[in-house]
């Protein structure tokens, strides 16, 4: 019986959240995320103040909750993307870099992408700050898979350190994103075409091969 009503209250607990994440949710949309109050998330979600602040203490830990329910929702669809990426390395990257900017304008406007991206230097340590880090080692962890999966098919030089490669596109993707979010007039579409151009040169390369220091016939540098 003990756990019946345990597994109530959780279940009433969770249901309760749920509102109040999908009244924030609205709201940030809506009005933004510095104009959106506590109180007015309470009265849409049709809950007190006071449950609002006994879940999440303030709204910061709102969108921190809204941002760890985006990359939880978003997992599925990313791992169906690295488990059959297209054949051709360059662009299955381009292809995931596209799917990563669907999925955060899918579920979080630019304010409140600022406000997780910003964390690091206004928030250095908060959970918000925490959940931004996790964003960056999914993104990096699905990233190393893809690769690792193109390596063993002999489709990437057999020398290419996979992890640094990982962090080398998921930092261009995050600075192309940063941008897009600091400007209202940047569209999706120009964003996903400034990482496609990037991304370019990293396949590409910049040196020809005949000039690389360890190409055949070419003496190495002193």
């Amino acid at each position: 019986m003990a756990s019946k009503v345990i597994g109530l209250r959780e279940r009433n607990r969770q249901h309760r959240i749920g509102l109040i994440l999908g009244a924030a949710s609205r709201l940030f949309a809506q009005s933004g995320y510095d104009s959106t109050r506590i109180e007015e998330i309470a009265e849409a979600a049709e809950v007190a103040p006071a449950t609002v602040y006994n879940y999440f203490t303030n709204k910061a830990n709102i969108l921190t909750a809204l941002a760890a329910r985006h990359a939880y929702s978003s997992w599925a669809e990313r791992s169906a993307f690295v488990q059959k990426p297209p054949g051709d390395p360059m662009e299955a990257v381009q292809g995931f870099e596209r799917l990563l900017a669907d999925q955060a304008m899918r579920t979080l406007g630019r304010e409140c992408w600022r406000v997780i991206l910003s964390a690091p230097y206004l928030q250095p340590g908060s959970r918000l700050h925490r959940a931004g880090i996790i964003f960056g080692w999914l993104i990096e962890r699905h990233y190393r898979r893809m690769l690792r999966t193109f390596k063993e098919r002999d489709q990437l030089d057999a020398d290419v350190d996979i992890r640094a490669l990982a962090e080398l596109i998921t930092a261009i993707g995050t600075y192309h994103f940063g941008r897009f979010i600091s400007d209202e007039t940047m569209t999706l579409d120009a964003l996903k075409h400034e990482i496609e151009k990037h991304v370019l040169i990293i396949f590409l390369g910049v040196v020809p091969r005949q000039a690389r220091p360890d190409a055949p016939g070419v003496p190495a540098r002193r």
